[in-house]
């Protein structure tokens, strides 16, 4: 027991010591290690001592060409794909590649030779007060006692170029949302014929309701046939035909759903259309399958 205090004694007193270490690297305006923003790479600080931040000039033609792009009404998602179609690497492989590394990894259990730019990375480059050479730590700004911000490195933006790109993306993400459901009866269930990924609850801009989409642009890949439907009918639909199959009443859970294997596929709808199309939705384009049966068809 005496050991294990003493451990456990030792291990705060290291703890204290390293954030009080990480503290004095923050107010100092040293990169005090980790991933080293978009545009910049590590050099040695101007005191001798340690490192600091400076220009990459590889990155930095790539960090206002996007910029660019943005001010000219491109979307993130778009600005994405342009990225990979001229193989430029991301944040994370740009970092391995400074440090003399390989590119990739492993990310939720799949390994990749190279990870691909999506709109989450591209927004997360470009909301960070590091574009204009601040010390950041928790996504904010790390000031000095006089209220000043600490700079780690030349600015990449000035205030007011930073400023107008964070209202330019502000204003897209604003408008009136659905509420969210804490947990979509759906999620892990219904998958997009096009692409065989998992459809998530997409929630629409000043409607009340809500679809289940195809979000391969979110994961980095395109699907040649991506897939929506309003979220309530495909609801509808699972759950009659989970009564239909099981024979079966009452409410239909999503654990229940996903313990039972069902899946339920939606393939890409045409467009255009009369007003039969507000009717509901197009059971051609939906399968309804549970495990141990053939698609379209209900388990014995």
């Amino acid at each position: 027991m005496n050991l294990a205090y003493a451990a456990e004694q030792e291990t705060r007193a290291i703890s204290a010591r390293l954030t009080s270490a990480h503290e004095a690297l923050r107010a100092a305006g040293r990169y005090g290690g980790g991933l080293v923003p978009f545009g910049y790479r590590k050099a040695p600080h101007p005191s001798g001592v340690g490192w600091c931040l400076t220009l990459d000039p590889e990155t930095i033609a790539v960090v206002r060409a996007i910029v660019d792009d943005v001010h000219s009404g491109l979307s993130l998602v778009a600005i994405a794909r342009k990225l990979e179609a001229a193989d430029i690497p991301v944040p994370r492989d740009r970092h391995a590649q400074l440090q003399g590394r390989p590119m990739g990894g492993r990310r939720h259990g799949r390994d990749f030779e190279r990870f691909r730019w999506t709109a989450g990375s591209l927004s997360k480059i470009l909301r960070t007060p590091a574009l204009m050479g601040h010390r950041v730590h928790r996504g904010q700004t790390v000031r000095d006692a006089e209220g000043s911000p600490v700079l780690i490195g030349p600015p990449l933006l000035t205030a007011e170029e930073f400023q107008a790109l964070r209202d330019i993306l502000n204003a897209r993400s604003n408008g009136t949302h659905p509420k969210r459901r804490e947990t979509s009866l759906l999620i892990g269930v219904a998958h997009c014929t096009g692409c065989s990924g998992r459809m998530h609850f997409a929630p629409r801009k000043a409607y009340a309701y809500g679809d289940y989409a195809c979000r391969a642009s979110a994961r980095g890949t395109t699907c040649p046939a991506p897939a929506a439907i309003r979220a309530s009918w495909l609801d509808d639909y699972t759950v009659s035909r989970y009564h239909e199959a099981l024979a079966t009443d009452g409410e239909v859970t999503r654990e229940q759903l996903l313990r039972d294997g069902v899946r339920v596929t939606v393939a890409k709808g045409r467009s255009g259309g009369g007003p039969d199309r507000l009717v509901g939705p197009d059971t051609s384009r939906l399968t309804f399958t549970i495990v141990g049966s053939l698609p379209g068809q209900l388990r014995p």
